[in-house]
């Protein structure tokens, strides 16, 4: 297992959160930090063109050395590593992390409020559909806070074993999963039930996370009208009181469909929690 995390930044406030949330992380897990930069027009050079800096001393290096010699004041038991190179974050960020051994992307999904944010919402999703490794999308302004219950989204595939595993390689099994299914109102819900009581079993089975419960829920509408999932989903997770939520992605599957248009929106642009994408 590697033991360094990747965190894309563009020095905005949310960056900075999901600095933060990978900081907690290492201290009780024992990961390295490699902060990732891509230059924009507006971060590799100074506002004032007048500045003493050298030409080839861009804004965004200066920035990088600073943040990096704040957090090792701040965190000397933690090793930050860093890196400022030209592109597209989209490629190079999957590049950077075929090159090197990461465990996991923790990433912002709100960067710069200006135009040339490259922190998104948008980005954050099309990282974590490609991403060879499990993507963490963190809310803007999220607080770090210890992480004792997490929520699985199901469709009853057994991707989402290996989803399950992937959190625990990075987070620990020290947690309760709540397992949770949206379904429509023309399916049986003890069906629903008795098959989420097979894959409770399945959960204690595979993976080392023996606190497992149910959390089953349906949509009253048209099977075309998604826009009421990511609702429910948000409201099932303030009830359980969800620290994390765990999306698998698998092909042809349910949640093929919940990433289209608004319900993009609500659970990535948008996040309420920590959102752990499995790796492609």
């Amino acid at each position: 297992m590697s033991n360094k995390i990747l965190v894309p930044i563009d020095f905005s406030e949310n960056a900075n959160t999901a600095v933060q949330f990978a900081i907690d992380l290492a201290k009780k897990r024992g990961f390295d930090i490699h902060l990732y930069h891509n230059y924009t027009v507006s971060s590799s050079t100074f506002d004032d063109v007048n500045s003493d800096s050298s030409d080839d001393n861009f804004k965004a290096d200066v920035l990088m050395a600073d943040l990096i010699e704040k957090l090792k004041a701040n965190n000397p038991t933690i090793v930050f590593t860093s890196k400022c190179e030209r592109g597209i974050i989209t490629e190079s960020l999957l590049k950077e992390t075929k090159n090197t051994t990461y465990s996991a992307i923790i990433m912002g999904t709100k960067g710069k409020t200006d135009d040339t944010s490259v922190i998104v919402g948008s980005t954050t999703y099309a990282v974590s559909q490609k991403s060879n490794i499990p993507v963490i999308a963190i809310p803007f302004n999220y607080q770090t806070k210890d992480i004792k219950k997490i929520g699985l989204l199901s469709n009853f595939k057994y991707a989402e074993l290996d989803t399950l595993n992937e959190y625990i390689k990075i987070f620990g099994s020290d947690v309760k999963v709540q397992i949770i299914h949206v379904h429509y109102h023309s399916e049986s819900e003890s069906d629903i039930e008795d098959k989420l009581e097979i894959w409770k079993y399945q959960i204690k089975k595979h993976t080392e996370i023996t606190d497992v419960d149910i959390e089953v829920d349906s949509i009253q509408t048209d099977v075309e009208e998604l826009d009421t999932i990511p609702e429910v989903i948000n409201d099932i997770i303030k009830d359980e009181e969800i620290d994390v939520v765990l999306i698998t992605k698998t092909r042809k599957s349910f949640f093929e469909r919940l990433f289209k248009k608004s319900v993009a929106k609500q659970i990535i642009h948008h996040p309420i929690i920590p959102t752990f994408f499995s790796k492609a």
